[in-house]
């Protein structure tokens, strides 16, 4: 694991809150650990051919099928 070390104005953090501040640089790592992984996924996505994937193709007509009653054809 590697250490980040910021450096904070005092009046900043007494105006916050430590454990405000704490809290955000957290949920701010788990976003940014979401967008990597959504980076990757778009990455794969551009070579994958859902058209033409034979799977995709009986379990797309198999929603179809159970879905269809909820729309006018």
């Amino acid at each position: 694991m590697v250490e980040f070390k910021i450096q904070l104005e005092e009046s900043f953090v007494q105006t916050m809150g430590y454990q405000q501040i704490e809290t955000y640089l957290q949920e701010f790592m788990q976003k940014a650990i979401l967008k990597l992984a959504a980076q990757d996924i778009l990455k794969d996505l551009e070579n994958i051919e859902l058209e033409n994937d034979k799977e995709w193709q009986v379990s797309r007509n198999l929603a179809w099928q159970q879905e269809t009653h909820k729309y006018f054809v």
